[in-house]
Formats: C-alpha cells, sequence, structure tokens
C-alpha cells in the first residue's frame, strides 16, 4: 500500500514535468533526484571505509545536467576533466590518510558519472525540439521511455512471483528469478508497439520493439548492478526516503543505465525524420 500511494502522488508530478510546455519543471525534478540519489550513493560508499567529496560530486553532477540544458554535450568532457583536477587536488588533503585517497576519489568521481551523466542525457531528451511531423517528441520519447522501464519492472515482478524458478543472481538479489527477467523483457518489448498506438504514431515499429528491448536488458543491469553495490555496503535500501519504494537511488537504478538508449535513439529518430 505504501508503494501505491507513493506512485500516485509522484507519478503525475513525473508525467506533468515530462509534458510541461516549460521544460525546466523536468530539469528542476532531475536536478534534485540527481542530487538526492547522488548523496545516497556517497553514503553507500562512506560504510565501506570511502571518504567521497560529496560536494565536489554534487556540483560535477549539476554541471553535466547544465552541459545538456544549454544544448552543449561537448561540454561534458570538459566537466569530467575539470571535475578530476580538483579531485585529485583535493585528494591532497588526505594526505595522513593515504590508504584512503584512492577509494574516497574514485568512488566520488564514479558517482558523479554514474548519477549525473545518465540524469543529464535525459534532460537531453527533454529539452529536444519538435520536429516537423512529431509535436510533443521530448514527451513522448521520455513516456515511452519511462513506460519500458516500468513495465519491465511491472512484467519481472508478477512473472517471478507467478512461475519464477530458477536464481538470476542469487548472491546479488536472491528475489529475482530468470523467468521474472524474461518476463520483464516480453513486457518491454510489448510496450514500445502499445505506446505507438496510443501516443506516438510517428515512432516506426521494428524501432519501438528494438528499443524496448534494449531499454529491459539495461534497466535489468542497472537493478542488478544498485543491488549489488547495496549488498556490498551491508543495506537492503539506500535510504528510507520514499515510503514502500527505499531511497531515490532505489527508485533510479534501472533508469541510469538505461537512459543512454533512450538519449541516442532520439538523435538517431531526429536525424532519420
Amino acid at each position: 500500500m505504501k508503494r501505491i500511494l507513493t506512485a500516485i502522488v509522484a507519478l503525475p508530478i513525473l508525467l506533468y514535468t515530462v509534458w510541461s510546455p516549460i521544460p525546466f519543471f523536468f530539469v528542476a525534478l532531475a536536478a534534485i533526484a540527481a542530487i538526492l540519489a547522488l548523496n545516497e550513493f556517497y553514503g553507500l560508499a562512506s560504510r565501506v571505509a570511502c571518504k567521497p567529496f560529496a560536494l565536489i560530486g554534487i556540483l560535477s553532477c549539476l554541471l553535466l545536467i547544465g552541459c545538456f540544458v544549454f544544448d552543449r554535450p561537448e561540454w561534458v568532457i570538459a566537466v569530467l576533466a575539470a571535475t578530476l583536477i580538483i579531485l585529485l587536488s583535493a585528494g591532497l588533503s588526505l594526505s595522513d590518510e593515504m590508504a584512503s585517497s584512492l577509494t574516497s576519489l574514485s568512488s566520488t568521481m564514479f558517482g558523479a558519472m554514474y548519477v549525473g551523466l545518465p540524469c543529464a542525457l535525459l534532460v537531453g531528451v527533454r529539452m529536444l525540439g519538435d520536429t516537423a511531423d512529431t509535436h510533443h517528441l521530448s514527451a513522448k520519447l521520455l513516456t515511452l521511455f519511462l513506460a519500458m522501464v516500468m513495465m519491465t519492472d511491472t512484467g519481472a515482478y508478477y512473472t517471478g512471483r507467478a512461475i519464477g524458478r530458477h536464481k538470476l543472481a542469487p548472491r546479488v538479489s536472491p528475489g529475482k528469478t530468470v523467468e521474472g527477467a524474461i518476463g520483464g523483457f516480453a513486457a518491454a518489448l510489448a510496450t514500445g508497439p502499445l505506446c505507438r498506438l496510443i501516443f506516438f504514431p510517428q515512432l516506426p515499429l521494428l524501432d519501438s520493439v528494438i528499443l524496448g528491448g534494449a531499454v529491459s536488458v539495461l534497466g535489468q543491469t542497472g537493478d542488478l548492478a544498485e543491488s549489488m553495490l547495496k549488498r556490498g555496503s551491508g543495506v537492503k535500501d539506500s535510504s528510507n526516503l520514499l515510503p514502500g519504494h527505499g531511497g531515490m537511488l532505489d527508485r533510479l537504478d534501472s533508469i541510469l543505465v538505461a537512459a543512454p538508449a533512450i538519449y541516442f535513439y532520439s538523435r538517431y529518430f531526429i536525424s532519420n525524420r
């Protein structure tokens, strides 16, 4: 019930920012979600003797998002290079704790890329303009993407509950099954054509199926990867921020790894119109 109530509140807000004529609502939501998720990631890192430079990581994350707000994806390399240089300089402050310097600097940089860059890519999709024959292009692409992620999760959960017998990755996530993963994959394959029928007729049928498969595989990989990070840190959820859902990082785990798929597809879609 907690999961349902949280979704009832959060989903309309998310969809409003996706479909609003003002894209900066989504930018603000993505930035807030990224900061919360990154802070949770650094919390996990701190449990395994890392001392991440959270402020530097968060600033890097926001700058990565800014690159796509201003439609300058080429600036990403400069932001990451500057982050690395600043981190190396800041690392000198750990001269009395040199044993932890490698893990602290690495976790800071990885966190900024793991959380910040995918959120920035989604902002890049949201900032797209319409093509000649596609109104609300960014909203349609993001809704398609979110539907694929959610249906993968739903299909995997109910298929696993109904017929799951073979463990997918027992050491990482004991509850996930091979049958559930296949069910989630099948649900995502069906989601693309369904979205095409309901609100995105310009989407080629073959593209919708291929994209659904890619998003499902990447999303389930992201889910398992975040479970690995939590298990390594000795926690069940990244935080208790969202009742029934755990933390922000728990909600974004699939989205973060699958985000590049929708970003690069959006560029391919526009180039082929």
